[in-house]
């Protein structure tokens, strides 16, 4: 295995993460999706699964506990001539099995485990395009004597919202059946506790059903729980697998569970295969037609290897080969598929379950699609520019089902709309998008291009301007912590100005591609004004504060006793260009000296050691503790392409080192904690009790972000609006290194040689076999080039 420790190691290949005991320091999980359906599973088999929203369409019940890790859907296996009962997830049972191993791929998990002579292999996947999940079991015997085994599965039915803490109340409504065609439940709902209905609040039928069904026979059946576990029995020795008396028990009048129980027998080094499916469905008679897709081994091998094929694909698309084995693993592989499995799709995780759409969030996750297939990136600026009310504004953040969101103060989601489709046109040069319409939230009749969306969104803004000419900061900024500066909308925002710079100038001419010449020549002398203001009120003498609360006191500046100094009014000083070179300097250095610790750089610093009502809930975390004075990678990240573009290499590489899962969960996890092949969303910092602990994995912007940043930035391949550059920021020990990557419907490979032992310049560059001038890849409209740099001055 690669960067192998204690408790496991990446494939050889990279496409899975074997995690060799169930004792991890917290719950290393995996999610898999399609895109609709999907699931989170932990190594010891925790979890939960949902269609479309993970909130709003739970199949089981799960609540979240990262010390116990037990809620999930579990098998119980019993040995009916010794009566030993075992899992082959470890949970619930807890039995101690005498090999343990766990295989987290993309889109799939397999659990490989043996006690008491037999050896169980559970595999979970999703297929492409169906709304169910897969539990492919293997039992192989072996002993020298026949196996006589029972197989019980469990979970507890949710159906709906995943708020059911209060169970006497919503087991009301669920009724179970158990449907000897399907061999196997179905389980329906009569209400549906989501903000939908005409006629009051809790007053509409659940629309789907929910289903398990197994291939294997079933010799009984159980769907209440209190005769499954006993009365104040519990998940480690249920009564009915320890008693094997199962009632047949199903209806409406239960606690509802789902336990089929099938009788196995094994002979001698024989292995026994069979399925379970559970899903949800919209109609019932379409759970037989899906579920007769893989009703055997043969079917099922057929989907995880077109599970695999098609994951494949998608992250194909772009491969790095560098000197640094980490970097190249994670992102040609993991942190890539975080972003879309777990970001775009599934929109959840064990540490956060949100199921909704932010509107800042995701449409930044989305620029992973544009070296993969751009049209994702599309279809996403348009979804998001359909929350968009008429005035500019939009929603903070909606839930799909009930298109219900949250509109606010906050003062920088609307802008990352034309930031994203700045990105897209440099990438693709497909100027027809800026007229594909959309309607707005408020106004469904009046639709208009996504040009026009981001004008609105751009004029919304210059309405909030301090009398200083600096934007406010209003209910956050980016920052959602920073919850109460500027709620009176007084308080002026730092970064908000380097950010808006930064759309201005990059918008301009994206007016003059839609014929408005006058309009980029506003925008261009608006951000000319915009700067000159920042530059008048912006700098703090060695850095740039953060910004100004609504009594005009700063926050964020050396005058404070706390929060200091903040990370992203230094970066985006950099990445906007907004700052004077001599400012960007000494604002970088700062960072350096005050912000860069072990595990990259902090937020802020120091934080907060007592609330400030007058900033808003960030001070009210611990000091040390995610946005309050910890790295918060999503920000982190932005640290790269910083250093970067200011030419110090060794400066952004090192972040990309601190920051990078793959090097800090090997290099000490017990210390870091968290799953080593995903970004955490925060790593406690320096003032915390637990300094280098990682945790809010998968569910964060940071993986998009890194992915992005590396290629960019450090080995700088970028799309830019002169085309595809090639501008690396290295290790200058690095010999050479070979970008693969899609570029306008072309497969480009870029190999980089560096034989003077430099950080960048471009000194030749030869495509297909042709010296060309510069370091501009030009559009050809083959199907692949191959491009030779050698850098020099």
């Amino acid at each position: 295995m690669q960067f192998k420790t204690k408790y496991g190691g990446f494939s050889d290949d990279g496409n899975e993460y074997v995690i060799s005991t169930w004792k991890t320091p917290k719950p290393w999980t995996n999610v898999l999706t399609n895109g609709d359906y999907g699931l989170v599973i932990s190594q010891t088999g925790g979890g939960f699964s949902f269609l479309t929203h993970s909130e709003f369409n739970r199949l089981n019940r799960w609540h979240q506990d990262i010390v116990q890790d037990n809620w999930g859907k579990y098998l119980y296996i019993k040995n009916n001539r010794t009566g030993k009962i075992w899992s082959p997830t470890w949970q619930p049972v807890k039995q101690d099995p005498e090999s343990y191993e766990v295989r987290f791929g993309f889109g799939y998990a397999v659990f490989t485990s043996e006690f008491a002579g037999i050896r169980a292999e559970l595999t979970i996947l999703i297929p492409i395009g169906h709304n169910l999940e897969i539990w492919d079991v293997k039992l192989t015997n072996l002993t020298a004597e026949p196996a006589d085994l029972s197989v019980f599965s469990y979970f507890e039915w949710c159906l709906g919202s995943s708020a059911d803490h209060h169970r006497e109340f919503h087991k009301c409504f669920i009724e179970t059946e158990f449907d000897k065609d399907l061999n196997g439940f179905v389980a329906g709902k009569r209400i549906w506790e989501i903000p939908l209905g005409d006629r009051g609040h809790w007053n509409i039928e659940y629309p789907y059903k929910g289903f398990l069904t197994t291939t294997a026979p079933v010799t009984a059946f159980e769907c209440d729980k209190e005769n499954f576990l006993g009365n104040f029995g519990d998940l480690l020795s249920p009564e009915a697998v320890r008693t094997s008396k199962m009632t047949g028990t199903a209806g409406i009048w239960y606690d509802p569970v789902a336990s089929l129980q099938s009788d196995i027998q094994i002979t001698p080094g024989e292995t026994y295969r069979y399925q379970y499916f559970a899903g949800i469905q919209e109609k019932r008679e379409d759970i037989a037609s899906v579920t007769a897709r893989f009703n055997s081994g043969s079917k099922v091998d057929e989907a995880l290897a077109g599970v695999k094929a098609y994951w494949a694909g998608l992250l194909g698309t772009l491969e790095i080969e560098t000197p640094d084995a980490e970097m190249n693993l994670f992102i040609n592989k993991w942190v890539r598929y975080q972003a879309i499995a777990g970001r775009l799709w599934a929109r959840t995780a064990y540490y956060q379950q949100s199921g909704a759409f932010g509107f800042r969030d995701q449409l930044q996750d989305s620029l992973i699609w544009l070296p993969v297939n751009p049209e994702n990136t599309v279809k996403q600026m348009r979804l998001h520019a359909r929350h968009q009310f008429q005035d500019g504004q939009v929603l903070h953040w909606w839930h799909p089902i009930t298109e219900t969101g949250l509109p606010t103060n906050m003062v920088d989601d609307l802008l990352w709309l034309p930031f994203v489709l700045i990105h897209y046109l440099w990438e693709t040069d497909d100027r027809n998008v800026l007229d594909l319409e959309e309607p707005y939230y408020d106004n469904a009749s009046l639709k208009e291009g996504l040009y026009s969306h981001s004008v609105k969104a751009i004029e919304k803004v210059f309405t909030r301007f301090s009398t200083r000419g600096l934007p406010l900061i209003g209910a956050g900024d980016w920052n959602d912590g920073l919850s109460a500066v500027g709620l009176e909308m007084k308080g002026e925002s730092v970064w908000m100005a380097e950010f808006f710079y930064f759309i201005l100038t990059r918008f301009a001419p994206v007016c003059r591609m839609k014929g408005e010449s006058k309009r980029a020549d506003d925008y261009e002398k608006k951000a000319a004004d915009l700067k000159k203001a920042f530059d008048l009120h912006a700098w703090d003498g060695e850095y740039f504060y953060r910004g100004t609360k609504d009594s005009g006191e700063k926050f964020g500046s050396r005058e404070n006793e706390e929060g200091k100094i903040f990370l992203n009014a230094q970066t985006w000083s950099v990445m906007s260009g907004i700052a004077d070179r001599d400012k960007q300097e000494k604002a970088l250095d700062a960072v350096k000296r005050l912000l860069i610790f072990n595990n990259g750089p902090l937020l802020l610093n120091p934080g907060y050691s007592k609330p400030d009502k007058y900033i808003g809930y960030l001070t009210r975390y611990a000091a040390g503790r995610r946005e309050n004075g910890g790295v918060y990678m999503h920000a982190a990240t932005w640290a790269i392409w910083a250093y970067a573009l200011h030419r110090d290499p060794a400066t952004a590489y090192d972040v990309f080192r601190k920051i990078c899962p793959v090097v800090k969960g090997t290099e000490n996890p017990d210390l870091y904690q968290a799953e080593p092949y995903v970004t955490p969303g925060n790593i406690e910092g320096p003032t915390s009790a637990l300094y280098g602990r990682a945790g809010w994995t998968w569910y964060t912007g940071s993986a998009g972000w890194l992915a992005k940043v590396t290629v960019d930035w450090i080995l700088g391949i970028r799309t830019t609006e002169a085309g595809l550059i090639v501008d690396p920021c290295i290790p200058a020990e690095w010999k050479s290194y070979t970008v693969k990557r899609l570029y306008r419907h072309t497969e480009v490979i870029i190999r980089i040689s560096n034989p003077d032992g430099l950080s960048g310049g471009v000194n030749s560059m030869r495509i297909n076999g042709k010296e060309f001038a510069g370091n501009v890849i030009p559009v050809t409209g083959k199907n692949k080039l191959t491009v030779e740099i050698v850098l020099g001055k």
